[in-house]
């Protein structure tokens, strides 16, 4: 089917069919750090985009409304075209990362998400959702006020990504556990659909599941020692392992063959 080349992310290359669908090529540049740092490594973008069609018809199976439309090997996923939204929603489990230093800095206030003086990598007491601007030079932490003077989202639609977030966690969390793999915390987009008796709804969109965009942890590591051991994009941001072996490691857990 004939397609046309709209642009290039930073891990993806996106084409229009001749049907009005989108193609995700998944290839295999990781880059970190808002691009500052890049890298790139054989058969990565293949992995990211067999997990991605993996969990996107799972959670289809589980009532969520996504914009998958269809694998095609190696490395392609079709999707709905849909109008993103400007945010990117991040949902974190354990005090780690960014939201670690903020908390450190005394930029976020985590009242009700930990006990008292809480420690790097320590659980949350619930899911911490927080939102990224996506169209900016560089991406930065934005409250829900900023999200509805803009008008990109009304309070009802707000809401709704919450909800969706945190049952999307609660599936793959459910799942992941049994591959011996923590859901630390994990980043989803939603766009608008466009088609035709659902135009306007809100639903998820771009990647999911993948390394690229979850914080992945060996359970064993993590519950006997108490030692973050890193099956994601943090082993190259961080220079602390090899991500081809890495990723490998985790799709060969979460889809059960090499």
């Amino acid at each position: 089917m004939d397609r046309r080349f709209i642009r290039s992310g930073k891990a993806k290359d996106i084409y229009r069919r001749s049907d009005g669908c989108i193609v995700f090529v998944f290839t295999d540049r990781v880059t970190a750090f808002d691009g500052a740092k890049k890298g790139e490594y054989p058969h990565k973008g293949e992995i990211c985009c067999r997990l991605s069609c993996f969990w996107f018809e799972k959670l289809e199976n589980e009532g969520i409304k996504t914009h998958f439309r269809g694998y095609i090997p190696p490395n392609e996923l079709v999707a709905e075209e849909v109008s993103l939204l400007p945010v990117e929603v991040i949902a974190r489990n354990y005090l780690y990362g960014s939201l670690w230093r903020r908390y450190k800095r005394g930029e976020v206030d985590l009242s009700g998400f930990i006990h008292g003086d809480a420690s790097e990598a320590e659980p949350l007491t619930s899911t911490y959702v927080e939102y990224t601007t996506k169209f900016e030079p560089t991406d930065r932490p934005i409250e829900e006020e900023e999200i509805l003077s803009r008008a990109w989202m009304n309070r009802d639609e707000i809401e709704h990504i919450k909800e969706e977030t945190l049952k999307i966690g609660s599936i793959m969390s459910s799942y992941l556990i049994q591959k011996g793999l923590i859901l630390a915390d994990y980043k989803l987009e939603y766009g608008r659909s466009r088609e035709e008796g659902r135009e306007g709804e809100i639903i998820l969109a771009d990647e999911v599941g993948t390394p690229d965009v979850c914080r992945f942890w060996d359970s064993e590591a993590y519950n006997s020692r108490g030692e973050v051991v890193s099956l994601d994009k943090d082993v190259f941001r961080e220079a602390k392992g090899e991500l081809p072996e890495v990723y490998r490691e985790v799709y060969r857990r979460i889809l059960g063959h090499q």
